[in-house]
Formats: C-alpha cells, sequence, structure tokens
C-alpha cells in the first residue's frame, strides 16, 4: 500500500463484539477512526503518525498498517507529483 503524507485514512481501532473460538478470539463489528497522515516512518514504511479526526481522548496516533486494518479514503496533495 502507497501510503504518502496528507492521504485521509480511516483504520479499525476496536471492535465492539469478541468471540472466542478454540483458536483464538475474532473481533467483529469493527469501530473506525478517521484521520490524516502526517509523517510515515523512513525506517518502516507500515508505521504511521496521523492527526485523528474523531478520536475524544487525543488527536496524535500511531497506527500499524498491518495490524490496524488501513483504508485509504482520500489522497492527499503531493506537490511532487506535477
Amino acid at each position: 500500500m502507497d501510503l504518502q503524507c496528507g492521504d485521509l485514512i480511516r483504520w479499525v481501532y476496536d471492535y465492539n463484539i469478541y468471540a472466542a473460538y478454540d483458536d483464538g478470539v475474532v473481533g467483529y463489528d469493527p469501530i473506525h477512526r478517521h484521520g490524516i497522515i502526517m509523517e510515515v516512518s523512513h525506517i518502516d514504511p507500515n508505521h504511521l503518525v496521523v492527526f485523528c479526526l474523531d478520536c475524544v481522548e487525543i488527536n496524535w496516533m500511531l497506527v500499524n498498517v498491518i495490524t490496524d486494518e488501513v483504508e485509504i479514503l482520500s489522497r492527499g496533495y503531493n506537490e511532487y507529483d506535477e
């Protein structure tokens, strides 16, 4: 996934319901958060610094692309794309 600064994303923050099975726990009914990517890690591009738009407790979040199920909603403006 090609994530860039300025992209509007949504990610799974938590789940409303969890079900336990013999092989592990599975989350259902996801709770999504929305935010703008402010920084992509230069060491591991799977880690993002995001300004969260609908978080109550704190606005700055660290998002892991692999575990948090990130989806791009809108691309940000990149001056190098021209």
